[in-house]
């Protein structure tokens, strides 16, 4: 049996077909289909079920799959492995991090490695709908930060740290205060003013949902940066990630809104996050190792 035989039983069952397995490999369908025969012919019992009209894995198949997945992952840790021998420190560390949290959480942390790595290139990127989480789940990024709810295992083998508690601040730009005549205090109040409210933000949160607020004047968008720069702009008020707002309710330019019982609790946590798949280098170990007061939740 070969590696390259499990990568395709792998790409296959998450595919569904073999033209997907096909695809996410870069091979053609009919080297796909004649590796994953060779690998049924090894194992010596039947790993596919063909009598359904997709191409499914028997009973025995399923565990056969279980375990090539921990030997993929073996394979990928023992290659990330090799090149940090090789290497020593790493020659980059790509960090992602969700727009909705504030990079400055690992700023401390970063110039660490800049003064015990100066070699080692910082590559840090923003990205919005949990991109940064399929990032490292693809290998495109070492580390991330973003918004974290258990349910996102699905994207990856991941392990996590606490990082803060993730909130959301009601806020409004004094200008519009003053254009509509004082500081709501009521709920119904808020339906005479313009609403931003996010497209989709794909962290578990139903904006719609949660404030159950009837059809008032909205502007959706797809980002909470521009979201930010709307509120400030006097555009209308909104329900903001703490991180991205605490610094302008700070200086005044935006006010928070408090209305008891407005918003129900949002259970939701920052994190940072890596693949349980690859060895860390030293320069990412670092960072990491600056939330060890937070607890594993590998």
């Amino acid at each position: 049996m070969k590696i390259q035989q499990l990568q395709m039983l792998d790409a296959l069952a998450d595919t569904g077909s073999l033209q997907g397995a096909a695809d996410k490999l870069h091979r053609t369908q009919a080297a796909v289909s004649m590796a994953l025969k060779k690998l049924e012919q090894d194992a010596g019992f039947p790993l596919f079920d063909r009598d359904t009209y997709r191409l499914g894995l028997t009973t025995r198949g399923e565990q056969f799959l279980r375990q090539a997945r921990e030997v993929l992952r073996q394979q990928q840790r023992l290659q990330s492995l090799t090149l940090q021998l090789q290497s020593g420190a790493e020659p980059q560390l790509r960090i992602s991090y969700d727009h909705t949290c504030s990079p400055s959480l690992l700023f401390a942390a970063m110039r660490q490695v800049q003064q015990n790595y100066p070699a080692t290139e910082l590559l840090l990127s923003g990205e919005s709908q949990l991109k940064s989480l399929r990032s490292v789940s693809s290998g495109d990024a070492d580390l991330a930060l973003c918004p974290w709810l258990p349910i996102f295992r699905q994207h990856g083998d991941f392990e996590t740290r606490l990082v803060r508690p993730f909130e959301l601040l009601v806020v409004i730009a004094p200008e519009l205060v003053e254009r509509y005549g004082g500081m709501p205090r009521q709920r119904h109040e808020l339906l005479d003013l313009p609403m931003l409210i996010p497209q989709d933000q794909d962290i578990g949160i139903n904006l719609d949902r949660m404030i159950r607020m009837p059809g008032q004047q909205r502007i959706r968008v797809n980002d909470s940066i521009a979201q930010r720069e709307l509120l400030l702009a006097g555009m209308g008020w909104g329900i903001c990630p703490g991180d991205l707002v605490n610094e302008a309710v700070a200086r005044g330019a935006l006010l928070q809104i408090e209305i008891p019982g407005f918003i129900n609790e949002v259970h939701l946590e920052v994190h940072l996050v890596r693949s349980a798949e690859r060895i860390a280098g030293p320069a990412g170990q670092l960072i990491w190792g600056a939330f060890a007061h937070s607890p594993d939740l590998s």
